[in-house]
């Protein structure tokens, strides 16, 4: 999404309202009976923090009360939990994470319990797609599968132990390549830069964060993984085609924490979906590239968090990065 868009988004989505006076939870009272807090561990201006600031585009008028973003940044997502579980479990306060609270709290040594986070809704759906440089060898996902079972392949990162690391390993793991060398950068747009400029082998990107060198043709995707074809990469096979199935993706939704009442969490759950079926929120979606089946509830939301535990802790241990 280009800076003119997010500013845009953002000034459609601009808006806040002090907070109302705390009171004890109960199940039978109005709800929502005030502003509703959205508790993000991201900086203004960042992906999660606009992600955020579109649902809030249509949700007061479907909860009938204001929405403010709370952006705690620190700790990868830990500054925000810990301000979250100090709040009352009353419905008033969700957060908007992603799979860096996860690992977060698989790396907590039980400060934070994955017991405690209840999924409401999935926001975005982002997902990983293998890319290398225009003037790499290797013209098909075939092509690196197979010379990856040879030698090790230089992978671009953002973060050693972070989503795309883990989704680097498990998708080696999975294809019988061997195990990756990983080349940290600070972000998704220092990543890109060095496959232009064919520094690393490959990496796993995600569409917004690179594409005007898509289109330019700097660099080329070879697999997209997730259960559908990109619609803006309509030629590029997804992982099950290419013989490595599974899903790997940025995504970002809503939760709240273990004891508020299940009337709310109904409430809170219905509402964010039709929030994010509002026109705004599905043009954000298709601007930026991600999935326009990103919006889901509770269920499916929960199902992705779980699997993505199971794998994290997996992977971790096998890195040695989780003691």
């Amino acid at each position: 999404m280009t800076n003119s868009n997010r500013r845009r988004l953002l000034g459609f989505a601009g808006g806040t309202a002090a907070l109302a006076a705390l009171k004890p939870v109960h199940a039978q009272d109005k709800f929502p009976s005030r502003l509703i807090e959205v508790v993000t561990h991201a900086g203004v201006g960042g992906g999660t923090d606009i992600t955020a600031r579109m649902m809030m585009v249509h949700a007061p008028g479907v909860f009938k009360t204001e929405f403010v973003v709370v952006n705690r940044v620190g700790g990868s997502g830990a500054a925000a939990l810990q301000y979250a579980m100090e709040k009352p479990r009353d419905g008033h306060v969700i957060l908007l994470i992603t799979q860096t609270h996860l690992l977060t709290i698989l790396r907590s040594k039980g400060k934070f319990d994955y017991a405690d986070l209840v999924p409401l809704a999935r926001a975005t759906d982002d997902p990983q797609i293998l890319a290398v440089g225009k003037g790499s060898p290797f013209k098909t996902a075939q092509d690196l599968l197979g010379a990856g079972k040879g030698r090790a392949h230089k992978y671009g990162t953002s973060l050693v132990g972070g989503v795309d690391h883990i989704a680097v390993a498990s998708i080696a793991r999975t294809a019988g390549m061997q195990a990756p060398t990983i080349v940290p950068f600070r972000g998704g747009g220092d990543v890109v830069i060095n496959l232009v400029g064919g520094n690393i082998d490959c990496a796993l990107v995600n569409y917004a964060e690179a594409e005007s060198q898509f289109k330019a043709g700097d660099i080329r995707a070879l697999a997209i993984f997730a259960e559908k074809r990109l619609a803006a990469l309509p030629g590029v096979p997804t992982g099950k085609e290419i013989g490595v199935p599974g899903s790997h993706s940025t995504v970002r939704g809503f939760i709240t924490l273990r004891g508020v009442p299940d009337d709310r969490l109904k409430a809170l759950e219905s509402g964010l979906v039709k929030a994010m079926q509002g026109q705004l929120f599905q043009t954000y979606l298709e601007t930026s590239g991600q999935s326009m089946d990103s919006v889901v509830g509770a269920g499916p939301w929960k199902a992705q968090l779980d699997d993505f535990m199971v794998e994290g802790k997996k992977t971790l241990e096998t890195l040695g990065l989780l003691k």
